[in-house]
């Protein structure tokens, strides 16, 4: 990609990610925050008594305090990770742990504002950019990334599926619910890694749904061509990213692959936490799956953050453990050591950053 070209795509991608928040992405954070916490209200309301107010009075504030310091150590684990790629695929470049880190939660907020997570790639080629990477290393950073966590989600499925045979406790409608979302994750993880290795092959999957007489009209709709022409494109920025690291470069992943891990534990440990704090019991390996299944609800909602299905998802997956007169306490506090926190940290960063 010549300077021409990466100036051109740097000045697209900025104006939609520039210093001041957009309409569209104002409109995407009012939106958030309002199903957030018109959700958060509604629960507080129907489930608060006078049990709730005795038992704030019995949390443990340390508890909370632990969470705040987990939160903030995943911020340096992802930090840290971004870091290895860049430095995977640039060996002279030093780019500092702050400043993966400022990249990181300004990612993270434009993530939480528009639906699907879809500002995060163009946040995170923009801002990495603004930090002093070339715009093919941002571009190639974020495709190795993305794909890194692709496949610790997929490889977490596989082994949930195996280890509980698909079943959890909670009744036949939430098997059917946990065993579903992880059948559709691993098998869409899959077809999504052979496009990246293969893309010729979007073109015979093409060809084969026009064959089939009641599959054509799906064949030709816009959203399906929308689909295929970012999936061709994330593969070839993933060809051109294995093509910038060079076979020798590659092994330089293995860390932040197992950083990957370590980010995603940190951040299902809050839920653990919270409900220690609480006084709780809880089976640890049984509110690590059901957090599991809340972010791959936050993923594939429409709505900016997942605002309104996650608290509502939260509040029916832990309601077995969490009694019902302090259920919105929990609901509240995951909802903003996991997104609110992040929000308000990140929209400082963004609207308080100058070009460089």
């Amino acid at each position: 990609m010549g300077d021409t070209h990466e100036q051109l795509l740097f000045k697209l991608v900025g104006e939609k990610m520039s210093s001041k928040l957009a309409s569209r992405q104002k409109k995407g954070l009012y939106l958030s925050l309002s199903f957030s916490l018109i959700t958060l209200i509604a629960i507080l309301y129907f489930t608060t008594s006078e049990k709730t107010w005795e038992s704030l009075q019995t949390v443990q504030p340390a508890f909370l305090f632990l969470a705040l310091l987990i939160v903030l150590f995943s911020w340096l684990i992802e930090g840290l990770r971004l870091k290895y790629i860049v430095g995977s695929l640039e060996e002279n470049r030093n780019i500092s742990l702050f400043s993966c880190v400022k990249v990181f939660l300004i990612t993270l907020f434009f993530a939480g504002i528009t639906p699907m997570a879809l500002g995060e790639w163009p946040a995170l080629i923009y801002y990495l950019h603004r930090s002093g990477v070339s715009l093919a290393e941002s571009t190639a950073s974020m495709v190795i990334r993305t794909v890194l966590t692709k496949f610790m989600f997929m490889v977490v499925a596989v082994a949930l599926l195996i280890s509980y045979d698909g079943r959890i406790s909670g009744g036949a409608a939430l098997n059917y619910f946990f065993r579903s979302a992880l059948g559709f994750l691993v098998l869409s993880s899959f077809i999504y890694f052979i496009v990246l290795l293969k893309p010729e092959i979007i073109w015979v999957g093409l060809r084969t749904l026009k064959r089939v007489p009641f599959l054509r009209r799906l064949a030709a709709s816009n959203r399906l061509k929308d689909l295929v022409k970012r999936l061709r494109e994330e593969a070839e920025q993933f060809q051109l990213s294995l093509g910038r690291l060079g076979r020798s470069n590659r092994k330089r992943l293995i860390i932040p692959a197992l950083l990957s891990f370590g980010y995603w534990f940190t951040y299902f440990l809050i839920a653990p936490v919270l409900l220690v704090g609480l006084g709780l019991d809880f089976e640890f390996w049984r509110i690590l799956i059901w957090q599991f299944l809340i972010v791959l609800i936050i993923v594939y909602t429409p709505v900016p953050g997942g605002s309104g299905f996650v608290e509502i998802s939260l509040a029916a997956f832990f309601a077995a453990y969490v009694p019902a007169h302090i259920i919105g306490i929990f609901v509240v506090a995951w909802r903003f050591f996991t997104y609110y926190i992040n929000l308000i940290f990140g929209g400082i960063l963004v609207t308080g950053r100058t070009p460089q």
